[in-house]
């Protein structure tokens, strides 16, 4: 139970002694004199029965409870005291049971040892990281599975996906593909550590069974050996090439690899239990102090840290454990550290939830005031919405800090640079058809606004589909029309469509419907962003884990892949960009700010976002 309903019990117990308490006292006549009260029985004045001046019956000089208060109902007694329940506005009220499943939540959404706060009520914490369950925190599941589309899918077996560290079950070896597949038999890749059933051997990676020939080296194979050589003990075949399990080529002769202090085995890999270190040779690991197991798998109580040794984790100061928990805190998702509640986090603070609560950026909760950064508004939702971006209203558009109406002559252009009635949309905002577009294009002359495109004398278009990109004095390089991103340098740059799974990232590297933004192109949610990177969710890859706003980066090029998410790699954390004084996302021309901002790339490392002739 609640420990503030043991308290008020207690109080209320308290109050219900004193109140009817069994002291003897004295009252005064109106004479002088005086009369024993006697809090048990007779006496002039009866504590238990009859007289005009009874204790548990009233009167004004009864000194005791006031008639009709305290109990669960009435007026709540003085000093807002109750012998049962708790004062509430003036009238005992009953206290609710609270943190338990189906119960209310206590005082700060806190609920009772693993359940959680939902709307007000409280609910068993979902159970995560078996198959068919939803993945935990990081993406992380249980042995034998990996999670697929938020959900831990089994793994491992043949025609499953590879278990983190591209693992498979006995028989099977992790394809160039992530697909588990059959090993050892004839025409099968060869097992892990080389390994051909019946004494086949081992030849490109692929199982020579026993009495055929080895291709490419001659000899029939026998006892995993082609001809007299790659077996250990022999020579090894080609100069370099040993076909036998556990075996590799050194000095000339094929020797046993993938045990204690033996070297590794082709892959680096070595013996369960054991793992490729310093100098090519198989140490014992997942220990505190030793080398990470393949998959960065450490025993119980530890995590893989800095140099792939395996650290205690958890705590504050410590690396943080597999699935990024600590014990008390948070994992910073730069540093991947544990923090205590209070220190900085990520973008924000470490909460006592255990989460880095940042505010005021692209998708994220506003600022206390409704505030958010580099120009984006508070919406719906109190969610921070880019300038250039709708809130979901029609016909209206956060621009430049403000949510106004878009798409008419004059207005902010709506969300993916869209005007009315075939108008342009030039420096954040709506030229209507017909109307001028400004100075600009090749010939440097006056533009005019024809169905979405600026054109010019002749022949010459700019801004539509498959278009070259506008040049107009003071926007920058841009599309007119909308749906369109900016694509090239100077000289060759065009007009491309953007934002669906296959086409250019839009403006800020942003995609539509959750996409993520992988070296310049959209992959929808859902799908692998590469493979090594695991699934495209919300924006992030590695089933959204990495290359969100406030989340570490992404490994190797990606960096961020959400929309308006820049990698600081100093801090290894994705930061805003694209927004107002905020350092431009990279990618596209003039599309690397949200409207109506430009790059300016020589106001500081990176370039800033300005406004069109800032």
């Amino acid at each position: 139970m609640n420990s503030r309903l043991t308290w008020m019990r207690l109080f209320a117990a308290v109050a219900l002694v004193t109140a009817l308490g069994c002291g003897e006292s004295t009252e005064a006549n109106p004479d002088g004199s005086t009369d024993e009260v006697d809090g048990g029985g007779g006496g002039e004045v009866d504590g238990g029965g009859g007289g005009d001046e009874d204790a548990g019956g009233g009167g004004d000089e009864d000194g005791g409870t006031p008639p009709g208060c305290g109990a669960l109902g009435e007026e709540c007694c003085d000093g807002d005291a109750c012998t049962e329940g708790m004062c509430v506005d003036g009238t005992c009220t009953d206290v609710p049971d609270c943190g338990g499943v189906g119960e209310s939540c206590c005082d700060g959404d806190s609920c009772d040892g693993d359940n959680v706060c939902v709307d007000g009520t409280c609910e068993a914490a979902p159970m995560c990281g078996g198959v068919g369950e939803e993945c935990c925190d990081g993406g992380v599941c249980g042995d034998g599975a990996t999670c697929v589309d938020g959900t831990c899918a089994s793994c491992g077996g043949a025609g499953e996906s590879c278990c983190p560290g591209d693992v498979c079950s006995d028989g099977n070896v992790c394809s160039d593909a992530g697909v588990c597949v059959g090993c050892g038999g004839g025409g099968e890749a060869c097992c892990p550590g080389n390994a051909c059933d019946g004494g086949g051997c081992c030849v490109a990676d692929t199982c020579t069974p026993s009495g055929s020939s080895c291709p490419g080296v001659g000899g029939t194979c026998e006892d995993s050996s082609c001809g007299g050589c790659g077996a250990i003990g022999e020579e090894c075949c080609d100069g370099d090439l040993c076909t036998a399990a556990d075996a590799v080529c050194s000095g000339g002769t094929c020797a046993s690899c993938g045990g204690a202090g033996e070297a590794c085995c082709p892959g680096e890999s070595c013996d369960d239990g054991f793992a490729c270190g310093a100098g090519d040779v198989c140490v014992t690991c997942g220990g505190p102090g030793e080398t990470c197991c393949p998959g960065d798998v450490c025993d119980g109580g530890f995590a893989c840290g800095e140099g792939d040794v395996c650290r205690a984790c958890g705590d504050a100061g410590e690396v943080c454990c597999p699935g990024d928990t600590c014990s008390d805190g948070c994992c910073d998702p730069g540093s991947d550290t544990c923090v205590a509640e209070g220190a900085e986090c990520g973008l924000g603070t470490c909460t006592a939830a255990g989460t880095c609560d940042a505010c005021g950026f692209p998708g994220i909760a506003c600022c206390p005031g409704d505030e958010c950064e580099g120009g984006a508004c508070c919406g719906s939702g109190d969610t921070c919405v880019p300038s250039g971006y709708t809130d979901g209203m029609s016909g209206m558009v956060c621009s430049d800090g403000e949510l106004v109406s878009c798409g008419g002559d004059g207005e902010a252009c709506c969300e993916g640079s869209a005007c009315d009635g075939g108008g342009c949309c030039v420096g954040g905002f709506c030229v209507a058809d017909e109307a001028s577009c400004g100075s600009g294009g090749f010939g440097g002359g006056e533009l005019t606004c024809a169905d979405g495109s600026c054109t010019g004398g002749g022949d010459f278009a700019c801004g539509g589909l498959d278009e070259p990109c506008c040049t107009i004095d003071g926007a920058g390089r841009f599309c007119s029309a909308s749906g369109l991103i900016c694509q090239g340098g100077f000289g060759g740059s065009t007009c491309e469509a953007c934002g669906e799974p296959g086409e250019a990232c839009c403006e800020g590297q942003a995609c539509g419907g959750g996409g993520c933004c992988v070296d310049g192109l959209c992959v929808g949610e859902g799908d692998d962003c590469s493979a090594d990177d695991g699934t495209c969710v919300g924006g992030g890859c590695e089933d959204g884990a990495c290359g969100i706003i406030g989340g570490p980066c992404c490994d190797g090029d990606i960096g961020c892949s959400a929309p308006f998410a820049v990698c600081d790699r100093g801090a290894d954390i994705c930061v805003s960009c694209g927004g107002l004084d905020e350092v431009c996302c990279g990618g596209a021309t003039a599309a690397e700010c949200a409207l109506p901002y430009v790059c300016n790339p020589r106001a500081g490392f990176g370039g800033r976002c300005v406004l069109p002739g800032g």
